[in-house]
């Protein structure tokens, strides 16, 4: 069902740093909905915004900016509650958390057909519904059991387990979030105080935080993690290296509560202030700043960078979704650095088994941006794997990759017949590497 809306422009007082520049500008948008709770939202394809609700009948909304814009409610697939936490997937689908069929799983529905929905409950989550997701390497989804302290990674095309659960300890029972870093790894938020990474094998590792509360978390345009903490009378918001270093904790709004996190176009981080009931701002050297101005009791939730600098966020008590604009970009030139790394998916080869000098095999993957690739190889000898010098070095476009491979560098220099693992990454413009994706195979000596 589709609903227009009424905007109610809002003018916020918001302190920049060049005093002539414009303040930004908030619009509300009533969800004409009854008993909407809008929790988190999220950008997906086309520019267009979605979000879960949380009323007392569990909707997935979707914005189509303008103005106004176009607020589409549909119903969650057949079997499933309590949708959560929200994120775009590398199959382009939309994919939450919450139940499906009386146990923890997650949801998905196809923005380019809304009948195509589905969910999957289970992965030994028995109880209690599922919290944090974010899009992984390698076609994954991972999302966490804040009840069993886990996160686990599913495969996004057969909804099946990619891997074993991280358990990341009896004490890592409030799981908020998860975001995907910068090196590739997935981070996740606890609300009595710690942060965690996970490898894309798997292994995690916690660190505590400085002070308690953590709630939400993103990749900063410094290549740096940034969290909300909302702590009581000392909230702050923090910055975590994907080494696992504290930098400085910067003051925010007091008992503000700060939840949801998102860079902007300007290249801050913004953050929805749930009890301060505003947007608070912040540089990357510490400068704080709020917008203010929404319509007493409206509780913001959660945020997201939408299409042509812009920001929309989820009013939970106040029915509404926000939409903030006039954000003036760094000398108002381009957005922020890019911090996302390429993802290559279905990495795989034709023959697993071939001899040297023949047809060989093809490698085939898909790769979500352009960049320079790089294969290197590591051969089988007494037990151990030992890297070779020498690396295939290619330049590769966005989308579906194919290339012969006949077990040789150049007819000069050709691999040794053996067991061998090769492995592919690649590196965008920004210089952001993929995760690393391997095959083995073996080749065969030259038929005589």
């Amino acid at each position: 069902m589709r609903h227009w809306l009424k905007a109610a422009p809002l003018v916020i007082l918001l302190a920049l740093a060049a005093p002539a520049q414009a303040a930004p500008t908030v619009d509300e948008f009533d969800i004409q909905f009854a008993d909407a709770k809008p929790f988190d939202i999220a950008l997906g394809p086309g520019g267009k915004l979605w979000f879960t609700d949380q009323g007392t009948t569990d909707k997935i909304g979707r914005v189509t900016p303008g103005n106004p814009p176009v607020i589409d409610l549909f119903d969650v697939p057949a079997n499933f509650t309590d949708p959560g936490d929200i994120a775009l997937g590398p199959d382009n689908r939309i994919w939450f958390t919450g139940q499906c069929s009386n146990a923890g799983g997650v949801g998905f529905i196809n923005p380019a057909n809304t009948t195509d929905s589905g969910c999957k409950g289970g992965f030994g989550i028995t109880t209690g519904a599922t919290r944090g997701i974010t899009r992984g390497p390698g076609g994954t989804i991972w999302f966490g059991d804040p009840l069993g302290h886990q996160v686990f990674d599913i495969d996004s095309a057969g909804i099946q387990k990619a891997g074993s659960p991280a358990d990341l300890g009896a004490d890592f029972t409030g799981i908020k979030n998860l975001a995907r870093g910068p090196d590739g790894n997935i981070w996740v938020t606890e609300f009595s105080g710690k942060v965690a990474k996970v490898t894309p094998a798997g292994v995690p590792k916690a660190f505590d935080v400085p002070g308690d509360g953590v709630w939400d978390i993103v990749a900063g345009p410094d290549h740096n993690l940034w969290y909300t903490a909302p702590f009581a009378n000392d909230s702050k918001i923090g910055r975590i290296t994907p080494g696992g270093e504290f930098g400085t904790q910067y003051d925010a709004t007091d008992a503000g509560d700060q939840h949801g996190i998102a860079v902007g176009p300007d290249g801050a981080l913004w953050f929805a202030q749930a009890i301060a009931n505003d947007i608070g701002r912040m540089t990357l050297d510490g400068q704080f700043s709020e917008v203010k101005g929404l319509t007493a009791g409206s509780r913001p939730e959660n945020i997201s960078r939408g299409p042509d600098n812009t920001l929309w966020f989820t009013e939970q008590d106040g029915n509404r979704i926000g939409r903030i604009t006039g954000i003036v970009t760094p000398h108002g030139g381009p957005p922020p650095p890019d911090t996302t790394a390429p993802d290559i998916t279905r990495f795989r080869i034709t023959r697993k088994r071939f001899r040297a000098g023949g047809l060989g095999t093809v490698m085939k993957w898909s790769q979500s941006e352009a960049g320079k690739d790089t294969i290197a190889f590591e051969r089988r000898v007494k037990g151990h794997w030992r890297k070779l010098h020498r690396k295939m070095r290619f330049q590769s476009t966005a989308g579906n990759q194919k290339l012969r491979f006949r077990g040789r560098f150049d007819i000069k220099h050709p691999l040794r017949p053996g067991r061998w693992r090769m492995t592919l990454t690649a590196r965008d413009a920004a210089g952001n590497v993929s995760s690393p994706d391997r095959l083995r195979f073996r080749l065969l000596p030259k038929r005589r």
